[in-house]
């Protein structure tokens, strides 16, 4: 009769595992000679379970640090949009100039592109109307 074992493929169940192994097989005369000492499989499963513990640090500071990142983001996109409406206030669309010199260039591209469709029309009713 064979016994066939399946070992785990979990990391706790491999964990659990090997502190068995360690349990049952440290000092024990029924198996005097094992092909890995259980000196050095406890470092193994030392090793195993810094690394283990070192992986989860990493992720948790990892979330922690992508939360930072979205918070300040977040603070620096709210602050562009007041500085948005603060021009908008201001009076800015009347003259593109102001807006150019607001350091919001992409803002300004999107007036005068505006601007430049409204020439278009303006153009196209002109010449419609003399047709």
């Amino acid at each position: 009769m064979t016994l066939k074992y399946e070992f785990p493929t979990d990391e706790d169940e491999i964990i659990e595992l090997a502190k068995n192994i360690i349990k049952g097989m440290t000092d024990n005369p029924n198996f005097p000679n094992p092909p890995i000492p259980m000196s050095e499989l406890q470092k193994m499963l030392d090793k195993a379970i810094e690394s283990k513990e070192a992986e989860a640090a990493a992720l948790e500071a990892e979330r922690l640090a992508t939360e930072k990142a979205e918070a300040a983001r977040e603070k620096l996109y709210s602050a562009q949009r007041k500085m948005r409406e603060y021009n908008r206030k201001h009076g800015i669309y009347d003259d593109n100039t102001p807006l150019v010199a607001s350091g919001m260039p992409g803002l300004a591209d999107r007036v005068f592109s505006q601007l430049e469709d409204q020439e278009d029309n303006t153009l196209q009713v002109q010449k419609k109307d003399n047709d």
